[in-house]
């Protein structure tokens, strides 16, 4: 061993303990911006295109257009350093960014916002939902059989009861707790809620337990959406538009099309009025409605997660209906006011997040333009005068 290190030393080599191989660095990290932009602008063209993307058709299209030459490895770990992961794609988002959906987003974070300063009204936060008479868990013991594997949801489960509650900063609102046994057997629980049972709840329940004036934040079911100016559309039979023009001093010509007297509908079209926010309003206080797909904006469901956690862990099977309201009374007991405190705070963090997200993507950057040829022609005018000025001089 001592004969081969001298040896090693003698030819001017160092031994092998003393040898260190420094490691490449990695391709992607050599990159400019400009193609780790391009190759991120290639991959949202692509899904433009509705184009099913993998590594090896990614790594082809690069090639082709003559962007980037580079191994699956590296560009998987290229994409993944712009901020581009593998993972269940998720409608929702798409649907999040529709225009409707972004404008009802931003009304709400701007009335949100506003009243948060302003502190003129206390946020009141609405929703329903639903447990089962048995433990409802997603999990259960099964086998490689058919025999172990539930029939259809809600199988075992036994029966449903619907909840509609209410909570402010620190609490739920006293008195505004509704619980009853389901009997739809739609597989929907919002079938088991309507209209007139949930404005009954509203005027009987809520707002008299409201001891200020509050802004009560709700999402947009069909029961919370009762229309008082209801509008003509296309599935009004004709004279039942006619008599609506006419009611707003409007004369259609009897021999008008229903396309032609559904475009006077349009042009006098009007903000929706609802049964809801009226009679709120009676009583002081005012609705804030939830954009669609965005119940992280609404501090209850993480109340209705703690809830619900400590209802399966003490629910047993075969219970009455008041043994099932009594256990769920002692779940709602069982949320601590600094359970609501922590709640409601991390509803408004996401919704600051979202409204100074809203207010960057605002930003728009004034294109650039540079009209070369005018200023060479100035500057070539100029330069000639200057020419024969100089010749006339001399």
């Amino acid at each position: 061993m001592v004969q081969k290190v001298v040896y090693k030393n003698k030819n001017n080599l160092i031994p092998n303990k003393e040898k260190k191989c420094k490691r490449k660095k990695p391709k992607t990290e050599d990159l400019s911006k400009c193609v780790k932009m391009e190759v991120r602008d290639r991959i949202y063209e692509l899904y433009r295109l509705k184009t099913n993307i993998t590594l090896p058709f990614l790594r082809d299209v690069l090639k082709q257009r003559g962007t980037l030459e580079i191994g699956l490895s590296a560009l998987s770990k290229l994409i993944k350093s712009i901020g581009f992961r593998y993972k269940k794609d998720c409608n929702r988002r798409y649907l999040c960014e529709l225009p409707n959906i972004v404008s009802q987003r931003i009304g709400f974070l701007r009335q949100y916002t506003q009243n948060e300063k302003s502190k003129l009204r206390k946020v009141v936060f609405l929703d329903v939902t639903w447990i089962f008479s048995n433990r409802s868990g997603i999990k259960s013991w099964q086998d490689e059989s058919v025999k172990s594997v539930k029939r259809k949801k809600g199988c075992g489960q036994g029966k449903r009861f619907i909840i509609l509650h209410a909570g402010s900063s620190t609490e739920f609102v006293s008195g505004a707790s509704l619980i009853f046994s389901s009997k739809s057997k739609s597989m929907d629980y919002h079938d088991n809620m309507n209209c007139e049972m949930f404005e009954k709840w509203l005027k009987e329940q809520l707002i008299p337990n409201l001891q200020e004036p509050s802004l009560i934040v709700l999402d947009n079911e069909s029961y919370h959406s009762r229309i008082l100016n209801k509008q003509p559309n296309g599935s009004w039979r004709k004279s039942e538009i006619y008599e609506w023009l006419v009611k707003e001093n409007q004369n259609p010509l009897p021999y008008m099309l229903k396309s032609e007297v559904l475009s006077i509908v349009k042009s006098l079209k009007r903000p929706k009025i609802y049964a809801v926010g009226e009679i709120v309003r009676e009583y002081g206080h005012e609705v804030l409605r939830l954009p669609p797909y965005h119940c992280q904006f609404n501090a209850i469901e993480l109340i209705w997660a703690g809830s619900k956690s400590y209802y399966e862990k003490h629910v047993g099977a075969g219970l009455r209906s008041d043994q099932v309201e009594a256990v769920w009374n002692e779940a709602l007991n069982h949320i601590t006011k600094e359970y609501w405190r922590k709640s409601v705070a991390h509803t408004k963090n996401i919704i600051r997040t979202w409204w100074k997200r809203e207010k960057v993507l605002d930003i728009q950057v004034e294109p650039l333009i540079i009209a070369p040829f005018e200023e060479d022609s100035e500057n070539d005018e100029q330069f000639s005068d200057s020419v024969s000025d100089n010749d006339s001089y001399n």
